[in-house]
């Protein structure tokens, strides 16, 4: 028998044991730093959602000094930069997210939205298409209406009309795209359906100055007076100091 082949197998098996340790202890730490960094991502993003924008930026920033190339914590980073104005970090935090993650939903959905407010429309559509191709996604009808109002911006209003239709397929309370159905409607001389378009906006949300003058619009091409007096007056009395209330004369020659 092999004496020197014989003492070489204690230490294998020593070196095999301590690789398998290690590797255990690397992956425990690494799970604890994602926790950690998620916990951080979660509380970044309720501070944003609460207009805490300065706390929320510090919770991002320790999500990042965690894992930087997270692709969650890059998302509602830039999505903090995009609320801040500051759009060239927005842009960089954005296109981290997605080299990170090219099927994370929620940075192409964000980024999507982002590139179609700052103009670059068929960018942003496309981002947008493959948020909504991901079955899993659970706002893939705020996707579709984001899509939407990025082509009424082009403008597209029949391929617009196609994804706010889609928005409310999946979702038919979808506040946002029944107003901009209705706004899509009265725009091509369709005043009956854009009635319903808004009548079914004011069952499913709260009186908005936007809306309300939208439907003074609609009875005025409607020539209901009774119904844009009603619609009116409700503009005039929640939202006296409104633009939109300003807009009553120009737009349907009422009397101020």
């Amino acid at each position: 028998m092999n004496i020197g082949l014989l003492k070489l197998i204690p230490l294998l098996l020593v070196v095999t044991v301590a690789g398998c340790a290690s590797s255990a202890k690397r992956e425990a730490q690494q799970e604890k730093k994602e926790k950690i960094t998620e916990t951080h991502v979660m509380l970044g993003a309720g501070y944003l959602q609460r207009g805490q924008l300065d706390v929320a930026k510090q919770e991002l920033e320790k999500a990042l000094k965690q894992s930087p190339k997270n692709s969650q914590a890059n998302n509602i980073m830039a999505v903090l930069q995009w609320r801040l104005k500051d759009y060239s970090e927005a842009e960089r935090f954005f296109r981290q997210a997605i080299a990170s993650d090219g099927k994370n939903p929620s940075a192409l959905h964000n980024y999507g939205a982002f590139l179609c407010d700052r103009g670059k429309l068929d960018e942003g559509v496309r981002h947008l298409d493959v948020a909504a191709g991901n079955a899993l996604y659970p706002y893939t009808a705020e996707v579709n209406l984001n899509a939407g109002i990025c082509l009424m911006k082009k403008p597209s209003p029949a391929v617009a009309e196609k994804y706010l239709r889609e928005a409310l397929k999946i979702n038919p309370k979808l506040p946002g795209a029944l107003f901009h159905m209705a706004k899509l409607s009265l725009d091509s001389g369709q005043s009956l359906p854009a009635r319903g378009f808004i009548e079914r906006y004011f069952q499913s949300s709260e009186d908005t100055p936007e809306a309300l003058l939208l439907a003074v619009k609609i009875e005025h091409a409607l020539r209901d007076k009774n119904a844009k007096a009603s619609y009116a007056l409700r503009l005039r009395t929640k939202f006296p100091t409104s633009p939109e209330a300003g807009q009553l004369h120009t737009a349907t020659g009422m009397k101020k």
